[in-house]
């Protein structure tokens, strides 16, 4: 079984000014942490040279700096556009709806940001208890568990899984937003059979290139820093840094757009069953999540 790319490449042309964006924003942070990494360094050679202590300090100092960045990027900003391109990626926006008409649409399902953390939350427990056979739910049928390493493979696969479940639920087009990330589970739990494999190969497949992204920055950091003189592990842990920078920007849309695009084919036409969605009000023990639905 292979993923079904050329599927997601069609599903990211729908939202490809948004994806294009999103993508700018991770180059324009990755080039941030560079510069601020470099700024660090060129002042510490100042101050008296490269030291133990400034040798650890500096790319600390960077890392810190970046994930602050990242953060306050996320909360005002990254997690709309993020819910945007799941709304175009469910298939219910026309093809003009335009970037400012996504935004507004999404709000429609999340409307702020504590709504968003609170819902993820809510979706990563539905989705652990279902991988774990929680009494609630119906375990996953046997032949798709054969053995422990699908079950951590499921695991590690639940955060994109449970963006491709929203996705599903834009595309119920509930003006209930419970009741439609309820729908979305159940049908996932009955009838996502495929799109958990999927899920396992798109895992492979994002793990792969990260790894690959790595390797092309960190062996060029290896000689640069070699040659200037700088210990080569602060190359590699900037390489790092860049390297999952550019999967996010990258590899992630590709990921969520073959896993939602796969969600919403194999549950197309398909009825969610009422007392499952019942049911998954006790996966949602949160009185906030439950307030905000």
């Amino acid at each position: 079984m292979i993923i079904n790319g050329r599927v997601a490449l069609a599903t990211i042309a729908r939202a490809l000014p948004l994806v294009l964006f999103r993508a700018g924003v991770f180059v324009a942070g990755g080039f941030m942490v560079i510069i601020f990494f470099g700024m660090l360094l060129f002042a510490s050679r100042i101050a008296g040279g490269a030291g133990p202590v400034v040798i650890i300090v500096v790319p600390v100092l960077a890392i810190l700096g970046g994930w602050i960045c990242g953060r306050v990027l996320q909360r005002f900003f990254l997690f709309r556009h993020r819910a945007a391109m799941l709304f175009l990626f469910s298939g219910r926006a026309p093809i003009p709806v335009g970037l400012t008409g996504a935004i507004e649409e999404s709000k429609r399902l999340i409307p702020d940001h504590s709504c968003w953390v609170l819902l993820n939350r809510g979706l990563r427990q539905a989705l652990f208890a279902f991988i774990r056979g929680n009494r609630v739910l119906p375990a996953p049928p046997a032949a798709d568990r054969p053995w422990v390493l699908t079950q951590i493979m499921d695991l590690l696969a639940m955060r994109p899984l449970s963006q491709a479940v929203l996705a599903l639920a834009y595309a119920r087009g509930s003006m209930d937003a419970g009741q439609a990330v309820r729908e979305a589970l159940a049908l996932y739990f009955r009838h996502g059979l495929e799109s958990r494999r999927q899920a396992r190969m798109w895992l492979l497949f994002s793990a792969a290139g990260q790894f690959f992204q790595f390797l092309c920055l960190a062996v060029p950091n290896w000689i640069f820093f070699r040659g200037a003189g700088i210990p080569v592990w602060i190359g590699v842990v900037l390489a790092a840094v860049i390297a999952r920078l550019l999967h996010r920007a990258f590899v992630v849309p590709l990921e969520l757009a073959g896993l939602s695009t796969a969600l919403l084919a194999e549950t197309r036409g398909r009825v969610p069953d009422l007392e499952s969605c019942e049911k998954l009000a006790a996966l949602f023990p949160d009185a906030a999540l439950a307030n905000k639905f």
